[in-house]
């Protein structure tokens, strides 16, 4: 191989190697197990934040718990369903960001999963209205893509719902971005079949 050609390989691999890591760096986070039903098609819109909040007249800090916390907001949940807070982008649904709530039902799984938390920030996890899993800074607390989760409060069939608030220095301020995911779980045709068999077991005991 010509010495002009080997420069060229080597200085596209370098540039392959160089976007790869952008991409990483750039990564953000979902939710994959239980697995959500999304609503917009590509991989790019289901990584994008719902909302930019330094975009939206906030004075953003590093630390957005204290934040929330001064306003009277109990949770992270009561300030990322609070309507009067903030926009999120017109692809998206307030509720659920970029996922379907009414999508199909997962069966429940052993544990929860993502992506993995790329950046600071808090995030919760709720069973309908129980909170199950919380942390103050997600990217320290919860490191790894597997996290140990029980899933008692969800009785035979539920809604999954995750929130983070993503945090990034960029631009010389700090930028708040929202994540919201919902996931249905208990899938009816499994539901109705376990209804029937104690339905049966209790016919035998009569």
């Amino acid at each position: 191989m010509a010495p002009s050609a080997i420069k060229s390989v080597a200085l596209a691999a370098i540039v392959s190697a160089a976007a790869l890591c952008d991409s990483v760096a750039d990564a953000h986070q979902l939710v994959i197990l239980p697995n959500p039903t999304f609503t917009v098609p590509t991989k790019d819109e289901r990584w994008s934040p719902l909302a930019f909040l330094e975009n939206q007249g906030y004075k953003t800090t590093a630390d957005f718990n204290a934040y929330y916390k001064s306003k009277g907001y109990k949770s992270l949940r009561a300030f990322m369903d609070d309507k009067k807070a903030y926009k999120v982008n017109s692809n998206a649904d307030f509720e659920c960001g970029y996922t379907n709530k009414n999508g199909a039902r997962q069966p429940i799984p052993a544990n929860f999963r993502t992506t993995g938390y790329t950046h600071d920030g808090p995030c919760e996890v709720w069973l309908d209205n129980t909170k199950v899993l919380s942390g103050s800074n997600c990217h320290k607390d919860f490191p790894g893509k597997t996290h140990a989760m029980s899933y008692a409060a969800c009785k035979g069939s539920c809604t999954l719902r995750w929130y983070w608030m993503g945090i990034r220095f960029l631009k010389g301020k700090h930028s708040w971005q929202v994540y919201k995911e919902c996931v249905p779980l208990g899938r009816k045709r499994l539901l109705e079949e376990e209804s029937e068999f104690e339905s049966a077991n209790n016919a035998t005991r009569v």
